[in-house]
């Protein structure tokens, strides 16, 4: 009961993320149109490359940390945030340093998204506070807060001018609201919250590097296809992508609310493998029902889909649109293996098996988005991730074999994709 409760509060809260910020990346889509938009999205992919070094897996670390001990809460939570801030320090100087190899036109656009960015991750931390503790439905709260807020100041802006110095500009402000907003209600239960000394981040940032290592692989998905589509293809098909994209990292969100609820319950039951095994399940279930629910949408509603987010400069988008959903699927299937790996403390091994998994898409992708654009990069992201799924499942199957309800599912969802994959 109480986990159905926690997964209500986390649902509740990424819908909200997912709404808003879906809505927020449609407007600018339609108002900016497809190759400005690409432009926009090209430079957000770059600071988010960025930002996933200060990132650095922290979230699933904590919730492991704090999982396994309850009153390590506040010692955690510091020796992080001082090691976050460590990074990020020194990414915003690594980017000064790279603002004049930078044309004139993009270079605000760039320091303005990086900005935004490293912000951005602060404010994932801070929430990762919430879900540590069990505090779901405080980040309910704020999350809707602060979503509406976020929306109003970037929509605002870009209903006024639709130019992108003016999209970045309100991109960035809204995140430092958000931030704002979050500090001040963390402040409520982790009054104590101070960086903490040098040495003690540096040995936070030695534990978690296996973690930063497998984040930093994983979250390359919808940031990297901007360079590659950009260099094969140009901005009009990255314009194209990101706003298929936007929908699929959307719904992606879900994974986050099964991982922040799952992870520190089967961490604190590694020494009870019947209990252990029970939830694994449970959680087998949710990701594949999730990943097939979500997915199929995207295939079966792909035109109405478009037609109402993006509008009609979009219908291209429309194909790409089952595919995208497939790749929901097949990462899903993936996803609910790793977070298994993470629980039993296998971290090393996610890493490893996620460098694997993006040498097979990069590898593909250089036959494939040649001849078929667009969707050719979708189905070399379909192909790594199908390898990542291979290896988590070869990994855990032995400590958490599949029922055969979730083989079924898995079965006749991927059969329930063939009618509207094409690729023409």
């Amino acid at each position: 009961m109480a986990a159905l409760k926690d997964l209500a509060f986390m649902g509740t809260s990424t819908l909200v993320r997912l709404v808003f910020g879906l809505l927020t990346f449609a407007i600018m889509a339609r108002l900016l149109g497809p190759n400005e938009f690409g432009v926009l999205m090209f430079w957000l992919s770059v600071a988010t490359l960025l930002s996933l070094v200060a990132n650095y897996g922290f979230t699933p670390y904590v919730l492991r940390e704090i999982g396994a001990d309850r009153s390590s809460a506040n010692t955690v939570m510091g020796e992080v945030l001082s090691a976050k801030m460590l990074v990020c320090s020194v990414l915003l100087v690594g980017s000064l340093l790279a603002m004049p190899f930078i044309s004139g036109a993009a270079r605000a656009v760039f320091l303005l998204m990086t900005l935004a960015m490293l912000v951005d991750s602060i404010t994932d931390f801070l929430n990762v506070g919430y879900r540590a503790t069990n505090r779901f439905s405080s980040e309910t709260r704020i999350a809707t807060i602060a979503s509406i807020s976020q929306f109003f100041i970037v929509a605002g802006a870009i209903w006024y001018r639709s130019e992108i110095l003016i999209a970045a500009s309100a991109f960035f402000a809204s995140r430092i609201l958000v931030l704002l907003i979050t500090w001040a209600d963390q402040a409520q239960y982790f009054a104590s919250l101070r960086p903490s000394p040098v040495p003690q981040a540096l040995g936070r940032l030695k534990a978690a590097f296996s973690y930063a290592y497998d984040f930093g692989l994983q979250s390359l998905i919808g940031q990297v296809d901007s360079l590659v589509l950009n260099h094969f293809v140009g901005p009009v098909a990255v314009g194209l992508h990101q706003a298929g994209m936007r929908i699929f990292l959307g719904g992606g969100q879900i994974a986050n609310v099964l991982g922040n609820v799952f992870i520190p319950k089967l961490s604190g039951l590694q020494n009870d493998p019947i209990s252990f095994n029970a939830q694994a399940h449970k959680l087998q279930t949710a990701f594949l029902a999730s990943g097939a629910a979500f997915g199929l949408t995207l295939a079966i509603a792909a035109q109405p889909i478009v037609h109402l987010l993006y509008g009609q400069a979009y219908l291209a988008l429309a194909p790409m649109m089952p595919w995208f959903g497939l790749l929901f699927f097949v990462r899903f299937f993936a996803a609910a293996y790793g977070v298994l790996l993470t629980s039993a403390g296998k971290q090393s091994l996610r890493a490893k098996a996620n460098l694997f998994h993006w040498a097979t898409i990069l590898l593909s992708a250089l036959w494939l988005v040649p001849a078929l654009g667009n969707i050719g990069w979708i189905l070399a992201l379909t192909l790594g991730n199908v390898f990542l799924a291979a290896i988590y499942f070869l990994a855990m199957r032995g400590v958490v074999p599949m029922s055969r309800p979730n083989l079924a599912i898995v079965v006749g969802s991927l059969a329930s994709f063939t009618p509207f994959l094409h690729v023409s």
